[in-house]
């Protein structure tokens, strides 16, 4: 479960205090080791572990196809770049949710895209999530040099409480800055809706059919993931099949947000996918477009599938009810989940 879980954790439970957290915490003194990790990477490839010993130390669970993560990350450097030489260590644990998000070259390509310049190692088998006995993408351990557990926080948001624990570790007297607010996330904003069949959540009536499926999709189920066409559903993505005589496979959901995103991966074997969006049953407006998103010729808006990552379909909508279509004219096309912009 990535962030979205932190944000409803925080809406439902308002009343849930940092004591209660680091109480209930499950992490424990050994936790902070880091072996058995699969190697320590940037930008570039593979580099040296960073020394931690009598650091403050920041470790942040993260996934490069999660888009909360991806969101924390430039407040997350500001801290680095902040106190970096203050004694402050921060540690990107990157812990993939999906097999594809494994591979360390995809990782470091994602640290150069979102300018990531402190340390991450590879958490390829989860082992260190498991030792941290962490649950959420993405999640925050502040750590005092005498290895002692000060803040544990979820999702995005409370940056200013981060910075104020840091402050207080480093034992320094400027304050936090006040120009980094928490996140604010609608009540009835739509929590990030996972395709495959462990985790998914399908509206279409009878749910998911075995493997190569017709799906009618007759119906308006929000909050749901609605196939029509030939599919194959996966444990944790669906794939799109062939053309059928009536149409190529679809996905519909009705949804609350301003935006939206898609982890998706290209055909086997083919260096790209396309899918055309469209959105409230209209083509996708030039304004509305996400940075992944193409208007062509003829105001048609396609997405070019060409890895496995995250993809910005959607963005700065009116907040409210939308639908958004998503075409899939490269059979064999993965998705694999969908979140939802505040």
């Amino acid at each position: 479960m990535k962030a979205s879980a932190g944000f409803f954790l925080r809406l439902f439970f308002p009343l849930l205090s940092l004591s209660w957290i680091l109480v209930f915490s499950p992490v424990r003194a050994n936790a902070l080791s880091l072996e058995g990790n699969g190697g320590w990477v940037d930008g570039k490839g593979t580099v040296s572990p960073p020394v931690l010993s009598g650091k403050v130390v920041l470790y942040d669970f993260w996934d490069y196809t999660c888009i909360n993560c991806l969101r924390t990350l430039p407040h997350l450097e500001r801290l680095y770049q902040k106190y970096h030489d203050k004694g402050l260590e921060i540690v990107g644990i990157h812990s993939p949710e999906f097999d594809f998000a494994a591979k360390p070259e995809r990782v470091e390509k994602a640290i150069a895209l979102y300018h990531v310049n402190f340390p991450v190692v590879l958490d390829r088998n989860q082992i260190l999530w498991n030792r941290f006995r962490n649950h959420y993408w993405p999640s925050d351990y502040l750590y005092a040099q005498d290895e002692t557990l000060l803040y544990h926080s979820i999702g995005e948001g409370d940056y200013e409480e981060l910075e104020s624990h840091i402050v207080a570790a480093l034992h320094l007297t400027s304050a936090a800055s006040s120009s980094s607010s928490s996140a604010d996330f609608p009540e009835n904003l739509t929590p990030e809706l996972y395709a495959g069949t462990d985790r998914g959540h399908l509206g279409n009536p009878g749910g998911y059919r075995s493997e190569n499926s017709y799906y009618l999709g007759h119906t308006q189920t929000e909050n749901s993931i609605i196939l029509s066409g030939l599919w194959s559903s996966k444990k944790d993505h669906v794939l799109s099949g062939i053309k059928s005589q009536r149409s190529y496979p679809r996905m519909t959901v009705y949804y609350q947000g301003t935006g939206v995103n898609a982890v998706m991966r290209q055909p086997a074997g083919h260096s790209r996918g396309t899918v055309l969006v469209t959105i409230d049953g209209h083509p996708l407006p030039r304004l509305q477009a996400g940075a992944d998103a193409r208007i062509e010729n003829d105001g048609s808006a396609t997405v070019a599938v060409s890895g496995s990552r995250m993809y910005s379909l959607v963005t700065g909508q009116p907040f409210g009810p939308h639908r958004l279509d998503l075409v899939f004219f490269s059979p064999g096309t993965s998705l694999y989940t969908l979140t939802f912009n505040p």
